[in-house]
Order: C-alpha cells, then sequence, then structure tokens
C-alpha cells in the first residue's frame, strides 16, 4: 500500500495533525455526583486555546461552535495568534447552547501567552515579556503562560510575575506533538480510541514547573489547553477540532446557575476551575473542597485556615484512582469515590485521577494556611 508513507509525510509537515475517521466516539454520558456536601457552584465544562482561519488553524468560528454544541461544552475560548480580530468582528457571544469568548495568545519574547478578557490588542515587537504580563493585567485581563515545554517554542523568561496561571497540559504539545512516528503507524491500522489513548500521558514537566511557581508566587492557577488548529490537507481533517475538544477540557465552578463571560474569567482567575481528559469518561460533578464541622468552607482554588477539623474531601462522578498531592509530592492514594483527608499541617493540597491507569482529571489546589502563622507552601 502506499497510503501511509502519504499519510506519513502529511503528518510530519501537520505539526500535531492527526487523520481520524468520524465519527469515533459514542456520545458521553451524564454521571451523576457523588455524595458530597453541596458547595454552591455549578459546574460548567469547556476548552481553552482554540485557533480559527483568523491565525493558523482550518476552521470558522461557526465550525467551532458546531462542534462545541454537538459535545454540549458550555463554552469556548479562541485564541488566534496575536489578533483580536475575531472581536471585533463580533464573533464572541452565543452560539446554540456554547459561548464563545475571544482571547488571543502573545507571542512573546518569552514564549506564548494565553491573553484572556481583554479588548485591546498589545504590540509583542514593543515591549519585554514582563512588561505585556503587566499590559494583561491593567486590562483586568488574565494571562495564562503557554506549552511551557513544546520543543519548538518554550518558554523561557521564568523571572516575569503578575501572570494568572499556567497551562498544566497542552494536549497539542504534551501529547501529539510528541507522537508523530505513532500517529502516522498507527492511524490507519487501529480503533481509534485505544489509538488516542495510547498517546496520552501524564505532562511530568508542566505538573512539576506549576508546582514550583506556586512554591514561589503563591496560587498559580493551572488549567488545561486544547490547543486546537484542525488542518485539512486534501480532503482530510487532521486533528480535527471534533477530536480535541475530547482530548483535554477545562471546567469553571460558578455560583450561578446561568453562565456569563464575567463569571468564567472570574473562576479562572480565583483557580475555581480543574482541567481533565475527557475521550472515555466526562468529569463532571467532580468535586475538590475543603469542609469543617460539616460545612464547606472553600473549594479548589481557594485559601483556607488551619484548624482542628478541618478535612479536604474529594468526590469522583465515577471509579478512579485518586493521588494526593502536597507541595507538589504524592503523599497518598485512594480507590475510593468519596475520600476524607484530615489536614493536620499547612500547605498547598492539589489531587490527580487516574482511570483505567490513564490521566483523568487535574484539580487546582486548596491552600492550607496556619493560624498562627499566616504560612502556606
Amino acid at each position: 500500500m502506499r497510503t501511509l508513507p502519504l499519510v506519513a509525510v502529511l503528518l510530519m509537515l501537520s505539526g500535531c495533525a492527526v487523520f481520524t475517521r468520524p465519527p469515533f466516539l459514542a456520545a458521553l454520558a451524564d454521571h451523576a455526583a457523588a455524595d458530597v456536601p453541596d458547595d454552591g457552584y455549578y459546574d460548567f465544562t469547556g476548552v481553552i486555546h482554540i485557533h480559527t482561519e483568523y491565525s493558523d488553524g482550518a476552521g470558522t468560528f461557526e465550525d467551532i461552535a458546531k462542534a462545541g454544541n454537538a459535545q454540549r461544552l458550555d463554552f469556548l475560548i479562541a485564541t488566534d495568534h496575536n489578533t483580536l480580530q475575531p472581536l471585533r468582528d463580533g464573533k464572541q457571544g452565543w452560539y446554540g447552547s456554547t459561548l464563545v469568548l475571544v482571547g488571543c495568545e502573545i507571542s512573546t519574547r518569552g514564549g506564548h501567552y494565553l491573553a484572556l478578557n481583554i479588548a485591546d490588542e498589545i504590540d509583542r515587537h514593543a515591549f519585554t515579556t514582563q512588561q505585556i504580563v503587566d499590559q494583561v493585567n491593567q486590562q483586568g485581563g488574565l494571562g495564562f503562560i503557554a506549552h511551557p515545554y513544546f520543543k519548538k517554542r518554550r518558554w523561557t523568561d521564568w523571572s516575569v510575575h503578575g501572570f494568572t496561571g499556567i497551562e498544566g497540559y497542552n494536549v497539542a504539545h504534551d501529547s501529539i506533538d510528541e507522537s508523530k512516528l505513532r500517529l502516522a503507524l498507527w492511524t490507519l491500522s487501529v480503533p481509534v480510541e485505544p489509538f488516542y489513548l495510547s498517546i496520552l500521558d501524564r505532562p511530568y514537566d508542566p505538573l512539576r514547573k506549576w508546582d514550583e511557581l506556586i512554591a514561589r508566587h503563591g496560587r498559580v492557577v493551572g488549567i488545561g489547553a486544547s490547543d486546537a488548529h484542525e488542518v485539512r490537507v486534501m480532503g482530510m481533517k487532521f486533528a480535527p477540532y471534533e477530536v480535541m475538544f475530547r482530548l483535554i477540557r477545562t471546567h469553571v465552578l460558578v455560583p450561578s446557575s446561568t453562565l456569563a463571560a464575567e463569571e468564567i474569567y472570574d473562576a479562572l482567575g480565583q483557580g475555581h476551575a480543574y482541567f481533565s481528559v475527557e475521550l472515555m469518561t466526562s468529569a463532571k460533578g467532580f468535586s475538590w473542597l475543603a469542609e469543617q464541622d460539616g460545612q464547606v468552607i472553600g473549594i479548589m482554588g481557594d485559601t483556607v485556615e488551619l484548624a482542628p477539623g478541618l478535612q479536604l474531601t474529594s468526590a469522583l462522578p465515577t471509579d478512579g484512582l485518586t493521588t494526593l498531592f502536597r507541595d507538589g509530592q504524592p503523599v497518598s492514594t485512594t480507590a475510593d469515590r468519596v475520600w476524607h483527608v484530615p489536614v493536620t499541617e499547612p500547605g498547598v493540597y492539589r489531587v490527580e485521577v487516574t482511570r483505567e491507569g490513564q490521566p483523568w482529571i487535574f484539580s487546582n489546589p486548596i491552600y492550607v494556611r496556619s493560624l498562627d502563622t499566616g504560612q502556606s507552601q
């Protein structure tokens, strides 16, 4: 057969391209939340870091919205390179049941930087990396260090401060881009679900850096990034939006049953969010919260005081293996769907969940501060 060499060449030329034969997955089922105290927040599911025809993606805003609606996503955030033209063109807004927001990915001297909730473009050539971070903040925006370990465009300026967070998982570069040979060899020969599951792995370097940044700066918000482009060659779709939107999603927790842009950005800014690989199983309904005397006193992203009776609770919508991290180090693991963890010392506590050996859920931390010293690590 001559098809495989041609596909291999196309894959290498198209970066993180993937050839698929849709439809490839059954619809995801909703899972009921585990029996835990009501934290008063609603869980909305979205995809962050998407490129369209306004930069180097193949699709229109209508294309990404169609994929979002089909997967019952609540929001999408498009981040085309160095432009807010889609915002000026009125592309931000509701498309059916999916709210599509417009940010941009700025190519700074120190690396790529996601700028969300800004209205004015920033001249990337005129400013240092730190000045770009500052200008995003001055506009009331949020800034996230993008794909920090992408081999072609790593983040290099770790002296910056004032950023909101970091991509804890960029699925295009942390998994797909590192697997071109396997993409070429496997795409036409195995079922789609096992193939994609085989290339997903825990993003060790970004997670380690995330923990390091928290230790240095305090609260740093982690998000999952799709970095979806969709490449179209000779009538074929490579890394289509339909696939990329399942490989990583970010959930935001908001105190309202109705969704608005301000609530999404507020949740992201506070770290009221988690990210998840949902190729096979939805994570909606996951909880990571702090309890005292039977009352919820904080959720992921919050700072709580260390006091007698404090416990952290993880609850999964279905079976998984949950690992507790304190100050970046794994300290305990359980297969229980509901896990109550007594807390006796300050620290930064987050959880990661795997399912059938594959990465599934990554929480933002709960920051436990000592009542006497005000210290949280």
